[in-house]
């Protein structure tokens, strides 16, 4: 008895095995995404899922072409703008002061 008080005993050095809970896969839909289409995107083969980024990118980089080739535009007719206008100012100074 004295020895199971002080923790002495061989039966108390035996070491509790610990249980742990195993997490089971499960799954479930996205907020922007229903379990259908995540399943069928999964299912999905690679060169399928290639093709369709690869038109992805081409679209966006045909987008930023067309917004580059408007600011050019843009920038173009401002300068042309700016220097009609310098044009009419500096031939108004050449003119002759009066008298």
């Amino acid at each position: 008895m004295c020895r199971k008080q002080h923790k002495k005993d061989i039966h108390a050095e035996a070491v509790k095995k610990r249980c742990r809970t195993t997490k089971k896969p499960y799954s479930r839909s996205i907020v922007g995404a229903t379990l259908e289409v995540i399943q069928k995107k999964r299912s999905e083969k690679p060169e399928v899922c290639d093709a369709a980024r690869e038109a992805a990118l081409r679209e966006i980089k045909e987008q930023v072409k067309k917004t580059k080739d408007e600011k050019k535009a843009k920038k173009a007719e401002l300068i042309a703008r700016s220097q009609k206008s310098t044009q009419t100012k500096g031939s108004m100074a050449k003119a002759p002061q009066g008298l």
